[in-house]
Formats: C-alpha cells, sequence, structure tokens
C-alpha cells in the first residue's frame, strides 16, 4: 500500500498493546464472578470443580501455587518470558531447544506451526525456568500473559479468539479490528500495511507473519481509529469495565523499576505526566497508545518499519525518544489551546 492511501482504518500488528485488551478480558470475567483475580492459578475457578490451570506434570510451573491472576497481570509472577529470552545452556534437562528460543526455533522448523497455550507452559514445566518467586519482583512476560489467555479460556469456555472479539471488539466498537490465533493465518486483510526492517541502507517488507505464539500478549491486528476508541472509552469507564474494576483495578500501578517514574498495572502501562495505555513491539512495527483520564487526551501513533542498524538499542531508541516524544508533544500541543 502506497503511504498516501494509509488511513486510521488501515490495519496494522500493534503487538503488546494487546495486553490490554487480555486484561480487560480479565477484569470483565472478575467483574461477572467468573474468576477473582486475587485467586491462586491451583485454586478452583468459581462454580465448577476444574482449577484455573490443569492439575498435570505439563503445567507444573515454578511457583505454581503461590502465583495469583494479578501476579500474572501485572507482570509480577517471575513467569520466564519464552518471547524474548532463549532457553540457557545451563537448564538441568536434555532439551532439542537448549541454548536457543523456543518460538524461534519451531518456527525455523515449521513456519506453519501454530503454537498453543498448554504447549507453551509446557516447556516451563519441563525446563523449570523462572525469574523469581511471585510478588517479589518485576519482570515483563508475555508467557505470562499466554497463561492468562489459558485461563479466559478455561473460564469461559471460549476460545481466545471467540470471547475477545465476542465480548470485547464487537462491544467496544472495534469492527476492524481481530485476533489471529493459526500459524497458517499469516497475511493480514486488507487494507492494511506491511512491515519494514531497516538495516545499513537496506530495506526488507514483511508481507506475512505467524501470530500463534503471540495470542493473548501481542497477536492483535487493529487500527488507529479502533484502538483510540478502544483506550478512550474503557480508560473512561464508557466500555465492557465498569468505572470502579478501570480506576481501583486496571490503572492501580505499581513501580516496575527503581529509576522509573512510571508503573504497570493490569496490562497496563503509565507514563509520567502523559497518561495510561501500552506500547507494542513486533518486527516491523513500533505503537504507543494513550490515554489521559484528566483532560480525556486519546492519541495512537505507530510506525510500520524498525531501524535495526544498532540491533535493539535502535528500536528501543524509537519507542522512548520518537513515539513517546511525539505523544508527549501532541499533549502540549492539544492541551495548550
Amino acid at each position: 500500500m502506497d503511504g498516501k492511501d494509509v488511513t486510521g482504518q488501515t490495519r496494522f500488528r500493534a503487538a503488546s498493546c494487546t495486553k490490554t485488551f487480555t486484561a480487560t478480558a480479565i477484569l470483565l470475567l472478575h467483574q461477572q464472578g467468573k474468576l477473582r483475580i486475587s485467586d491462586f492459578i491451583t485454586d478452583t475457578i468459581p462454580g465448577t470443580d476444574q482449577t484455573y490451570l490443569p492439575d498435570i506434570p505439563g503445567c507444573a510451573i515454578p511457583h505454581k501455587s503461590k502465583i495469583t491472576i494479578l501476579d500474572l497481570l501485572r507482570h509480577r509472577a517471575g513467569i520466564f518470558d519464552l518471547g524474548n529470552d532463549g532457553i540457557p545452556d545451563t537448564v538441568s534437562v536434555d532439551v532439542p531447544y537448549k541454548g536457543k528460543n523456543y518460538i524461534d526455533d519451531m518456527l525455523k522448523k515449521d513456519p506453519d506451526h501454530t503454537f498453543h497455550f498448554d504447549e507453551l507452559v509446557g516447556v516451563l514445566a519441563s525446563t523449570r525456568l523462572s525469574y523469581f518467586a511471585p510478588g517479589s519482583g518485576y519482570h515483563y512476560s508475555n508467557t505470562g500473559y499466554s497463561i492468562l489467555g489459558w485461563i479466559i479460556e478455561r473460564v469461559s469456555g471460549m476460545s481466545y479468539k471467540e470471547f475477545l472479539e465476542e465480548n470485547v471488539l464487537k462491544p467496544m466498537g472495534m469492527y476492524h479490528s481481530y485476533m489471529p490465533v493459526l500459524g497458517t493465518d499469516r497475511l493480514m486483510t486488507a487494507p492494511s500495511v506491511n512491515g519494514y526492517l531497516f538495516f545499513k541502507g537496506e530495506s526488507l517488507e514483511l508481507k506475512e507473519d505467524n501470530m500463534s505464539a503471540n495470542v493473548a500478549e501481542g497477536n492483535i491486528v487493529t487500527t488507529p481509529n479502533d484502538l483510540a476508541r478502544f483506550i478512550q472509552r474503557l480508560l473512561s469507564g464508557k466500555g465492557v469495565l465498569n468505572y470502579y474494576t478501570v480506576n481501583s483495578l486496571m490503572m492501580n500501578c505499581l513501580p516496575n523499576g527503581i529509576t522509573t517514574a512510571g508503573g504497570y498495572g493490569c496490562g497496563l502501562e503509565y507514563a509520567n505526566n502523559l497518561g495510561y495505555g501500552h506500547n507494542g513491539a513486533h518486527q516491523g512495527y513500533l505503537t504507543f497508545m494513550i490515554y489521559d483520564p484528566l483532560t480525556d487526551f486519546t492519541l495512537v501513533v505507530y510506525t510500520n518499519a524498525w531501524n535495526v542498524s544498532d540491533g535493539l538499542a535502535s528500536i528501543s531508541y524509537q519507542i522512548t525518544n520518537m513515539l513517546q516524544n511525539i505523544c508527549y508533544r501532541g499533549k502540549e500541543l492539544v492541551t495548550r489551546h
């Protein structure tokens, strides 16, 4: 698609902004009394004889009996992140992906492989990997949100895709957004914009991607208009969550580091003097969505190009010094007038 044809209804991959949607679904189930976010994941789902995670060897992850649903929402469960971290050579078990990134290794063997929640949890159970005891620290974890996706399925009796699209996306007026889950569902529905990687004067166009490993933590395909509508309605208490749930639970952010003025709540980041929202990074796409309830200021900004000349440092620079600064300047201009 030519750049001049890109509009507010052009689809793109919003990556980790998906976490806000997953958190919304969990809090909606909590609001409905179908789960309690204070429950441990070994507890029984209300009204059933089933636990949040199955009581089987494939789910015997480290510290399982001490992890609450709220810990997962806030990235304070110590769950090892299979998306961003490789399996250390030091793991005691002999697995074929030792010393590799599990997801990358599987995709090299089969680009169309469909990942499932139980598969990812099974890797954690086999390797016994974790960062720390639940509640004792903060560590961002995509796989922690994969576990939340599985909990949504077990509590609701629906697939993650079905529950999110029927109970969050449609009621919030997001008719141009969807959640791909199959390894073969690699092309976005038109109109959409492809991603690009730039490295030392060369460019690579990314036309398709297997997002099945990112379900519940980074798989949403959306538009700027849909994403802005979602975050504004959600955090103003006009969406599927009531005002109390949003303000007392979702926006209750705890510090995520000693040197940062921001914080992380339930699938929601707080940016100092800017507002609440989330960023997203998936190869070729960077996104930042923000809403300030005090000024009713909403902004969604994204780019479909990565400069990887300096590796991850370049991407971090684009997020903090480009997208976030655009948000600060945009808010300054709006509030000034």
